[in-house]
């Protein structure tokens, strides 16, 4: 019995050291809590809140804000506009480089022309449980905390481990050299936007040639699945292009994932993008921009070079 005397207060020490691990998985005071820690009083307020959830700040989005906003020092994303700052002397990223995310207000100095807008006003999403094309409501208005766990998460980016009621997995990828703004998304990064838009999630293989039904119920959202849709978390190969992050056609790259998938970000800025639509590729929604990182559709050219 002599050994557990000595063996439980090891294990305890050894837990205790893991946990405080987490801490920089997840970032600054996202997790990693002790029990005499400060980060609660950062965003909350027992008597004194000024928003839900006893916030410190009148909602989800201001309170974010106060710490990533462009004129805020709380941290070294800076998601309004897009842009890593380093005000914190973290280290984690080229100082005015572009995020991975894009921006909500700004990216790359010119004002953004397609955003998820996180201010809680925005209820619906694209292809949630319905065909492409079609939009459902969310169980509630969209905030950052929608996608990101502002108390830590097992997953790449504090994105929460279960979204719009569906569990998400994103694997970790760059914890042990953390980088803002070079591209390294994990190859189940797509995960995250399937829990919104399921109906765009379409990984059978020549969906963009044959719209036959391959018995997998793929993206089966109101019969959805006999459409054409460009395939999604597949891998990368394409005539004599064999990577875009590095042959980019006109000098122009898009991110593939560690395995050189094709996923949702390869095409796509989760927050906001300030690319522009102008004659053939404005489309149905004019002027819309749809989250794509290029000027009028041109990911496609980037890819394909035809």
């Amino acid at each position: 019995m002599r050994w557990i005397r000595w063996m439980v207060p090891l294990l305890v020490v050894g837990l205790l050291v893991s946990l405080a691990g987490m801490a920089y998985a997840n970032g600054g005071p996202h997790g990693g809590y002790t029990p005499t820690t400060d980060a609660c009083a950062g965003c909350h307020r027992a008597h004194t809140a000024q928003g839900p959830n006893l916030l410190t700040a009148a909602s989800t989005y201001e309170l974010c804000m106060s710490c990533h906003g462009a004129s805020a020092t709380g941290a070294d994303t800076n998601v309004a506009d897009g842009v890593y700052t380093d005000r914190q002397g973290g280290g984690e990223g080229t100082v005015n480089a572009p995020l991975l995310g894009g921006g909500f207000v700004n990216y790359q100095s010119a004002t953004v022309t397609s955003i998820h807008d996180v201010d809680g006003t925005q209820s619906a999403a694209w292809g949630f449980g319905v065909a492409r094309g079609s939009t459902a409501n969310l169980p509630g208005p969209l905030t950052c905390g929608s996608c990101h766990d502002p108390h830590g998460s097992n997953n790449y980016r504090i994105i929460r481990e279960e979204i719009a009621g569906t569990t998400v997995t994103v694997d970790q990828v760059d914890e042990s050299a953390k980088d803002y703004t070079v591209e390294q998304w994990p190859d189940n990064v797509t995960n995250a936007c399937v829990a919104c838009h399921g109906a765009y999630h379409v990984t059978r293989a020549n969906s963009g040639e044959d719209n036959s039904d391959d018995g997998s119920g793929n993206a089966d959202y109101g019969g959805d699945i006999s459409t054409y849709a460009h395939r999604v978390d597949m891998s990368y190969q394409y005539g004599s292009n064999a990577d875009p992050e590095t042959t980019g056609y006109g000098g122009y790259t898009l991110p593939l994932t560690a395995s050189k998938y094709v996923a949702c970000q390869t095409c796509h800025l989760p927050h906001g993008t300030a690319a522009t639509m102008t004659t053939l590729a404005t489309g149905p929604n004019t002027g819309d921009s749809a989250l794509l990182r290029l000027d009028n559709r041109g990911v496609c050219e980037v890819c394909h070079q035809k």
